[in-house]
């Protein structure tokens, strides 16, 4: 058995998890957005030149993002004379090329701005979110705010082409990705307006609205069951590549842009699985052809500038990174990593994960499994939730996972029921039976991997964070498989979490809780590790801490964790080495004295 001296060290990974997102082609540069683990897991923007200069354009001393719609995105927006960016403190910056930023529009009160996206007249069109209503507004320089829309529902992705503002809207008591209605609304008037419907209903979620160089708004809509690309033309929509495959994620984030378009008329987008995503470029004629086929997970942002395509994407040796593909290659293109990779001999080398599936209660349950490589006699198993339930198991290097297996664990990620990128039946089948379904099938994959002698018995553990911690304390609460649980930044009770759950994600805390209830300390079976963050303002740390004394006082193996300054995602190197620390300390410290 592995101990913490042999595998890789958790302040090492730690320091190798490097988040990517937003990734934009303007001007032929690329742009995005990149946590900087030297300066605390600040997140940054950074710009790539053509010519092949990469530097960091917001400071060291800003974090890029804030808590808009409770999860952010469409953080920044690149115009000509400039930047804007959000904060973490939810205010609005310009910053002139080669300049320091100007916080033009500070915050007031609970309000937050989001969704950024570059106006035809050099201004910025944002979303700003005060918790009870939502306006679309358009932001000068000198600090000039202009109300294009109000809602008393959610508003996202300010769209603008000359007059016509393509805009999405969802009541406040729905999820994006299971009711949301495309607008369109001509802005020439000057004052606030409601568009016109052009998509969208009870049943049915768009997401994703863009203007196509050809003057058509583009989206995609899962309509059909499936969320596939459309575009608009005299009010007539029709499909691009219709496909029984979801084309893009659940919109957990502001900002997404799951296609783009080639200059000549290609179409480039991406499709989903569940586990691996898959590149595709439909030309003006409707063929399709598969693009990038090295790559096995691409993020949901599709930059293209003349005929270079770039991505943020991985592959089961790598983790995310900048991509780019030459799309004038018409055979086989294959992606190749942009900007400097590291001459450095590895560390650790990845064995790739298989694709495999077990039998649950209801049908098969799909799963990646990631062993220690040259093993073949039963190995401890980690079992690893994912924090959705609306979220995928991406088939590509995580370091976390590595982690676990360089310490001779196998780990098992699994595509529990409510998962995304299998379709809107799917996505929604846990709808009242969180604590149930996504723990009956953890618990089959456990199961499964016990009698076909790849996991060691007594040695079986369940993880979750956020929505995946539920599940795991849920998998605690029954008889089972598992020796033992770990809950990062977790619901506890799902009712008292929709009451003070942030707006945007009330309806669905709702909509997802049913008999299972609240994770109760007297029902725990194994012992479980809690952390939590201290700065988490999505789950309460205080009620994760109250839950830990409560199981501690009733005796057994527990232990708990409390991160000071920790956000939800531990995303600081140091919050995320303390926990990694703790998590593998907890498993071995229970292996070492084995329960009945």
């Amino acid at each position: 058995m592995s101990s913490q001296g042999s595998g890789l060290a958790p302040a090492w990974v730690a320091r190798k998890v490097v988040a990517y997102d937003e990734l934009q082609a303007v001007a032929g540069s690329l742009w995005w957005l990149q946590s900087d683990p030297d300066h605390g897991g600040v997140r940054r923007v950074m710009c790539s030149e053509r010519a092949g200069k990469t530097f960091a354009v917001t400071p060291s001393d800003f974090s890029v993002g804030s808590e808009f719609h409770a999860y952010g995105g469409g953080s920044f927006a690149v115009v000509q004379d400039g930047l804007w960016f959000v904060s973490d403190d939810g205010s609005l910056f310009h910053q002139p090329l080669g300049r320091a930023p100007d916080r033009t529009v500070p915050v007031r009160g609970s309000e937050h701005y989001g969704d950024l996206a570059p106006s035809p007249d050099g201004n910025v069109l944002a979303v700003r979110s005060d918790g009870a209503a939502d306006e679309i507004v358009a932001v000068s320089p000198a600090g000039d705010v202009k109300v294009l829309v109000h809602s008393s529902g959610f508003l996202s992705c300010p769209r603008l082409a000359e007059d016509a503002l393509a805009y999405l809207e969802w009541g406040r008591d729905q999820m994006p990705w299971d009711s949301c209605r495309l607008l369109l609304a001509d802005v020439r008037s000057g004052r606030p307006g409601a568009g016109r419907v052009m998509a969208g209903s009870s049943s049915e979620s768009v997401v994703q609205p863009s203007w196509g160089p050809d003057g058509l708004l583009y989206f995609m809509s899962d309509r059909t069951g499936w969320w596939n690309l459309y575009r608009l033309r005299d009010d007539m929509v029709t499909a691009v590549l219709p496909t029984d495959a979801d084309c893009a994620p659940a919109p957990w984030e502001a900002g997404y842009q799951s296609y783009g378009f080639a200059p000549d008329g290609t179409v480039v987008l991406t499709l989903l699985n569940g586990f691996t995503t898959e590149l595709v470029a439909v030309d003006p004629t409707g063929n399709r052809r598969r693009i990038g086929q090295n790559l096995t997970s691409v993020k949901p942002y599709i930059a293209v500038d003349d005929d270079r395509l770039a991505v943020i994407g991985a592959t089961p040796s790598s983790a995310p990174g900048l991509w780019s593909l030459d799309l004038t290659v018409r055979a086989d293109a294959l992606a190749v990593p942009a900007g400097a990779r590291s001459g450095a001999v590895p560390r650790w080398t990845p064995f790739p994960p298989s694709v495999d599936t077990a039998q649950g209660s209801d049908g098969r349950v799909r799963f990646l499994l990631h062993r220690p490589a040259g093993t073949t006699a039963p190995v401890p198993l980690l079992v690893r939730a994912h924090p959705g339930p609306t979220d995928d198991v991406p088939l590509r290097l995580d370091w976390t996972t590595q982690f676990f297996v360089s310490h001779g664990f196998a780990v098992a990620e699994v595509l529990y029921r409510g998962s995304t990128g299998r379709g809107r039946a799917f996505r929604q089948v846990l709808h009242g039976h969180w604590g149930e379904y996504d723990v009956e099938d953890c618990t089959a994959v456990a199961e499964h991997l016990r009698s076909t002698g790849v996991a060691l018995p007594g040695a079986m553990f369940i993880s979750g964070a956020s929505a995946g911690g539920y599940t795991a304390l849920q998998a605690a609460s029954r008889p089972g498989p598992f020796a033992g649980a770990t809950a990062t930044s977790a619901i506890i009770d799902p009712a008292r979490w929709e009451l003070s759950v942030p707006e945007f994600q009330r309806p669905h805390a709702a909509v997802l809780r049913g008999p299972a209830g609240a994770a109760a300390p007297e029902r725990i079976r194994c012992p479980v590790l809690v952390i939590h963050g201290t700065a988490d303002t999505i789950t309460s740390a205080e009620e994760a801490m109250h839950f830990a004394q409560n199981l501690a006082a009733l005796g057994g193996d527990h232990d708990s964790l409390l991160v000071e300054d920790g956000d939800h995602y531990l995303s600081a190197p140091a919050a995320r080495e303390q926990a990694l620390r703790a998590e593998l300390d907890f498993y071995l410290r229970l292996m070492s004295c084995p329960r009945a």
